[in-house]
């Protein structure tokens, strides 16, 4: 196995480039592994050669219209294309009538994981603030000894004009940590009670483009709360901005078992969560408009909690290091 590094497209302190792969590469067979999002064309270096991706970055590509992000014309060039959304994995081997992807999870490097350290705060978020029921969660976790590690500012037509078209670099004032490196994030994490998390992407009108300009999307089941295509529902969709729910698999999911800190994930239609951790044993769910209650109901009976962050750090340990991913997925590759 070789790493294929040239041309990636994400940030050093992205969790796609923490995984130290290269540990592995005398102990797995002849193909080159790429890790995260890339200049596609590139693989026209790699013609003839076995590829492996670790596309992790389904279904949301289809919520883009840039071909760049997308890529949809270089799935062939893949031997292998291992991804986190079971539904598309399903969607597209069926429709492409070859078994190129398969269902993965996303590694964290257990080398990263920081040690056991006493609690400073109650509760922290990881992500950017780009939906409005995001931005109503913030505002209740801000009541809260809190932590907030973003990078965008407010979501709504003021935050996108001042952003987008005055430049404006004014930060949401309730971030606590901006844009911080990967170990500042996991050693806060470590020092914080609650994790809140959710497996969602919050699609509005200019998602919706990217989602309805793709074949055959109405078959992927990430899709099945998205509306169809009309005129009615594409002028209305810019006008209402309503926010329509599509799961995806995140890293927040292990980051924070790993950090020993209580997952408190938003239930959904989808649960996707529910296909790594078990609910009440290794995470806590919250009904969406009861947050403050539940953060709270944690807070007053915290060792209640202790013995389901441990299960959960015993798992994520056990099943989704780095190293379970190279035992499950790359060693055996043929």
């Amino acid at each position: 196995m070789k790493i294929f590094d040239i041309g990636l497209k994400v940030s050093k302190e992205d969790p796609m480039r923490q995984y130290d792969f290269q540990r592995f590469e005398n102990r797995c067979g002849d193909f080159y592994l790429i890790e995260a999002r890339f200049k596609f064309p590139l693989l026209e270096t790699l013609k003839d050669k076995k590829v492996v991706y670790m596309g992790m970055e389904e279904p949301n590509r289809f919520m883009s219209t840039d071909k760049n992000f997308r890529g949809d014309e270089y799935d062939e060039y893949f031997y292998k294309i291992l991804t986190c959304c079971p539904y598309t994995t399903k969607w597209l081997n069926k429709l492409q009538k070859v078994n190129r992807r398969e269902i993965a999870f996303i590694p964290i490097n257990e080398n990263l994981v920081p040690p056991k350290t006493t609690k400073k705060y109650d509760i922290i978020y990881v992500g950017n603030i780009n939906s409005r029921e995001l931005a109503r969660n913030i505002d209740i976790i801000s009541k809260f000894n809190y932590r907030l590690i973003a990078r965008s500012h407010n979501v709504g037509f003021v935050a996108w004009f001042m952003h987008r078209i005055l430049k404006s670099n004014k930060r949401n004032k309730k971030i606590t940590n901006y844009d911080v490196d990967y170990k500042t994030k996991m050693n806060l994490l470590s020092e914080t009670k609650i994790a809140l998390v959710h497996g969602l992407l919050y699609c509005r009108s200019n998602a919706l483009r990217g989602i309805w300009s793709t074949p055959n999307f109405e078959d992927n089941g990430a899709f099945i709360l998205i509306p169809k295509k009309t005129w009615y529902n594409y002028i209305w969709s810019y006008i209402s901005q309503k926010e329509y729910l599509v799961p995806q698999y995140k890293t927040r999911f292990m980051e924070a078992g790993a950090s020993r800190a209580l997952i408190l994930c938003r239930k959904d239609p989808f649960n996707i969560i529910e296909s790594y951790y078990t609910p009440d044993k290794e995470f806590v769910y919250y009904e969406e408009g009861k947050l403050k209650e539940k953060i709270e109901e944690i807070l007053a009976n915290w060792p209640k909690y202790e013995r389901i962050i441990e299960n959960a750090y015993q798992r994520t340990m056990r099943e989704y290091t780095t190293q379970a991913f190279f035992e499950k997925f790359l060693k055996n590759m043929v």
